[in-house]
């Protein structure tokens, strides 16, 4: 348990909040007596909705555009040519808005990542709506209102 909790540590401190989901993938193998021990297994956490999250934060953001319905994605992997991966994109504006949690505030490689996105996007013209998750509420983030649909 211990070097599972060291390996999937964002995961392991899902286990038994509320709002989050841990998918857990286990290898097992058949004893000479026949029962199942668990050889190695990995955790995923994940949204309420089973969503891949990378943090408890981002677990809340990804409740909270369910929970208000909005159309969106969560990016899980970048593509070949990709320089940035947002948390999530909001589908539901125009043109899409990124949504960014940023949750390691202070970090000085993650600080200049934070910045080189922020330059990125504004550079393309892509809004971006912030929760810096140290600093504000999360219910004090107010997303784009989604625009209707014809």
């Amino acid at each position: 348990m211990e070097r599972t909790a060291k390996k999937y540590p964002h995961a392991w401190r899902g286990i038994g909040e509320g709002s989050a989901r841990v998918v857990a993938l286990l290898l097992v193998e058949r004893t000479t007596k026949g029962h199942l021990r668990i050889v190695d297994l990995a955790l995923m956490l994940c949204s309420a909705a089973f969503l891949p999250c990378d943090s408890i934060p981002e677990v809340a953001m990804a409740n909270r555009l369910i929970a208000e319905r909005r159309t969106f994605e969560k990016p899980i992997r970048v593509a070949e040519g990709d320089d940035m991966l947002p948390d999530f994109v909001l589908l539901d504006t125009r043109p899409a808005t990124h949504i960014e949690v940023y949750g390691m505030n202070g970090v000085e490689s993650y600080e200049r990542r934070k910045t080189e996105k922020q330059a990125q996007r504004l550079s393309r013209g892509i809004p971006a709506v912030e929760w810096n998750v140290d600093r504000e509420e999360l219910e004090e983030v107010v997303p784009p209102s989604p625009v209707k649909r014809t």
